[in-house]
């Protein structure tokens, strides 16, 4: 049965069609900015409010954004800190990840594991999947950036745009749109890792009424590990039928073929333990993968999608977005993890943490009970076996439907923007894995396995879907000619759905293959306050909010979990635009509070332990920390974007995360000669700095922990600090560019992420690319 949203929704559509086909105008004080790009009858085309031009004050700053609300809004005027990432950056940077790009933004960095799901950490908080266009996509596949016309980092937690995200922020990928005007380009790149890749992107009108764009990106490189690979094949045709001057449907379909090799990871050598610097095990190169190649550990997604985006200014004051996508994904995969173990057996419960200290201690064993006392451990056998998880069958259906409504009043020296909007998001996932064991590794004589893997019988049939409703409203005053902005909203997210897995055996609680129901609702606010006591200088308070439901809802029938994990951020901060709006610098300071983290029951440390194990205890996390944010032109031949992060994210322990650095600082200068012989000849700089972070996630306690005395289990080791530079040389002539890029250009060894001990992932090292394009 449909639901109400999609039928508001569809009614929507059928009321604004026919008023739509009539010219309407749009203020330009409503629109940010008041004019788009001419037609090819040279007419001047009024933006919807909902739209944001692709021109731009400098080559690395936009003035506008529409992530932190759908709608366009001048960063100027947001109680959030908003980073636009420009079109000229993105291929000034080039790179095969998100990551490679959104790096430069103060509190964005690496996660665990870069091969895959486009992970990366913004305020501590880890996030996997992507938002495209303002749908999330939770697929195993790292995004092909050829088809990314900007991105948009919204910082915290994002009630309208990403309500069930995760408290640190959203980057929203907006995708490149058909143009009036003709044009196109064709880029080849090459080079030694993670580098070969084409490119084509074609725009340009079919009629007065219709525009085409088509994008084609392919890569097909190896990496630096060994083994390693990836291949992908990104095809985006789109349409644009314009109705009115003020009324656009887009209708875009996205095949994505994406399959890499999966990190099995380096192990940490055995004489590394808590406070240490990590170390690989001694004799094995930093190209260590013991695998058979990305047939056998990879990560895989086909993704088919289709997406319609109808805009219209109804009224001068009244505007409509409405928003589809219908999405399947199959993503199978095949994973293996290196697991080491000593040459002799040792007692049962025996491990190297220390019971009086939760640290690791490398050469020792500690028995578990009291008094504790530790023995010298054996040494590690330098056999290591492999297992893991192969999917089987995985596959990811996605249904959205997303309808806002604009409404803007305009006075002498205020005004006021209402927006009204409501949302409907299905997500429904089948996946069937079976174990797997790889044949052992003997590390003195071979580095890859030999002999078949054996697979199990498939031991997991894992069945869920959530359905979601989201409804919102806000308001936004600009008052005194805008120099005092107020705003507020709230936003109501309904959910209900099922999970379970059809192999379940019959226990107590549950029967044979039992599906759990899960159903919930939360209302979240946000408010905020912009004071503009100077031209270009503005000062700001935000408070925002998200409410995620849980998937596991099997946990939260037994009680065992809450039925939501709720974010919530204030964030304090001063923007200054200078150089006539080329520039914006920010410095801001923020708080996350996140609800619904699980840790240990301290209970079951009782003597006597009770005769069934506690449950977990649900907590709160929190994260806060400094941010200082540089982007723009400091003259029109230099471009900057620069940043600096000074930040504690913890669990509830007091550790920190794995591969979450707390202090980042990174910058990327770009100088052009804008005359003379060497016209059009450019250098780039981009250095980026990450400071030390654990090495694994660890949780619990040890055995000697009392419940007036708990005593956390710590990181077994860290990733030292890091600095790499890159650099760029370019030459733009007529319709040809040129590119050459030395990254890593001080040849620095270091380590990219960590997700436990035994997998840890080497940096690349020097690596020269180039590239060549031509625009027509």
């Amino acid at each position: 049965m449909k639901s109400p949203v999609v039928f508001a929704a569809l009614a929507a559509f059928a009321a604004v069609a026919a008023p739509a086909s009539a010219p309407a105008q749009v203020s330009p004080a409503a629109t940010v900015p008041a004019r788009a790009a001419q037609s090819t009858e040279e007419e001047v085309v009024t933006l919807n409010p909902f739209e944001v031009s692709s021109s731009a004050p400098a080559r690395y700053q936009s003035a506008a954004a529409a992530a932190g609300g759908r709608i366009a809004a001048d960063v100027m005027s947001t109680p959030t800190t908003v980073t636009v990432l420009t079109q000229e950056f993105i291929s000034d940077v080039g790179g095969s990840r998100v990551l490679d790009v959104a790096k430069y933004v103060a509190g964005v960095g690496e996660a665990r594991l870069p091969s895959a799901q486009d992970r990366l950490a913004i305020r501590g908080f880890e996030i996997t999947g992507r938002r495209v266009d303002g749908f999330s996509s939770a697929d195993l596949a790292n995004y092909d950036h050829g088809g990314i016309e900007r991105l948009e980092v919204v910082k915290g937690p994002d009630a309208l745009l990403h309500p069930s995200g995760a408290p640190g922020g959203t980057i929203n990928l907006v995708t490149k749109k058909p143009q009036f005007t003709p044009g196109g380009s064709v880029k080849v790149q090459v080079g030694e890792y993670n580098t070969n890749r084409a490119e084509l992107d074609v725009t340009g009108p079919l009629s007065q009424s219709f525009a085409y764009r088509a994008v084609v990106a392919a890569q097909d490189s190896d990496g630096y590990v060994s083994r390693h690979s990836r291949r992908s094949l990104l095809i985006t045709p789109s349409l644009t039928w314009r109705l009115a001057p003020q009324s656009n449907l887009t209708l875009r379909y996205e095949y994505y073929d994406f399959k890499a090799t999966n990190d099995v990871g380096l192990p940490a050598d055995p004489s590394v333990g808590t406070g240490m610097p990590v170390r690989i095990w001694e004799g094995l190169p930093r190209t260590f993968n013991p695998t058979y190649g990305r047939n056998s550990e990879f990560r895989k997604a086909e993704a088919n999608s289709a997406t319609l985006l109808f805009t219209s200014t109804v009224t001068d004051q009244l505007s409509v977005r409405l928003a589809g996508r219908l999405s399947e994904v199959s993503q199978p995969y095949g994973e293996s993890r290196v697991r080491t173990r000593y040459e002799t057996p040792v007692p049962a419960g025996w491990t190297n943490i220390n019971p009086r200290t939760g640290e690791y201690v490398p050469g020792m064993l500690f028995d578990p009970n009291p008094p504790y006392a530790p023995i010298p451990a054996p040494a590690v056998s330098p056999i290591f076996e492999l297992s893991g998880t192969d999917g089987v069958h995985r596959h990811v259906r996605n249904r959205d439907l997303q309808n806002d409504w604009s409404y803007i009043v305009e006075a002498d020296r205020a005004k006021s923007t209402t927006l009204l909007g409501f949302a409907y998001a299905y997500s429904g996932i089948t996946s069937d894995e079976r174990a797997r064991t790889v044949p052992s590794i003997d590390t003195r004589t071979e580095h890859y396995p030999s002999g078949d893997i054996t697979f199990s019988p498939i031991n997991s049939m894992r069945r869920e879907a959530q359905s979601r409703y989201q409804i919102y409203l806000t308001e936004q005053l600009e008052l005194f000619d805008s120099r005092l902005v107020l705003s507020g909203g709230v936003s109501h997210v309904t959910f209900n759905g099922y999970y379970g897995n059809k192999l379940w055996e019959a226990t107590p609680t549950r029967t044979a293959g039992h599906m759990f129901p899960g159903s919930g609702s939360k209302a979240t606010y946000n408010y905020g306050v912009v004071l503009k006591p100077l031209a270009g200088i503005s000062l700001y308070y935000g408070h925002t909010e998200n409410a995620v439901p849980v998937g596991n809802f099997a946990q939260v029938s037994l009680g065992l979990a809450p039925t939501f994990s709720i974010g919530e951020q204030d964030e304090v901060g001063i923007k200054g635009s200078f150089f006539e709006g080329r520039v914006i610098a920010s410095v801001a300071y923020y708080e996350i509070e996140q609800s619904g983290y699980g840790i240990y029951n301290p209970g079951n440390f009782a003597n006597p332990p009770p005769a069934t194990l506690l449950p977990d205890i649900f907590v709160s996390r929190e994260a806060k920390g400094w941010e200082f944010q540089v982007t723009g032109s400091l003259t029109p031949n230099l471009s900057v974007i620069a940043s600096y992060t000074d930040a504690t994210s913890r669990d509830p322990n007091g550790n920190m995360l794995a591969s979450v650095p707390e202090m980042m600082a990174n910058a990327y200068l770009r100088y052009e000669l804008g005359r003379g012989p060497l016209k059009g000849l450019a250098v780039a700089v981009g250095a980026t700095y990450m400071g030390t972070s654990p090495i694994e996630n660890v949780s619990g306690y040890t055995p000697a922990s009392t419940p007036d005395n708990l005593i956390p289990i710590r990181p077994s080791g860290y990733l030292p600090a890091r600095t790499i530079t890159d650099v760029t040389l370019s030459y733009e002539r007529a319709n040809w560019s040129y590119s050459l890029t030395v990254a890593n250009a001080l040849d620095k060894e270091y380590w990219a992420a960590a997700d436990f001990r035994n997998l840890i992932v080497p940096g690349t090292p020097r690596n020269i690319y180039g590239s060549v394009s031509w625009k027509f």
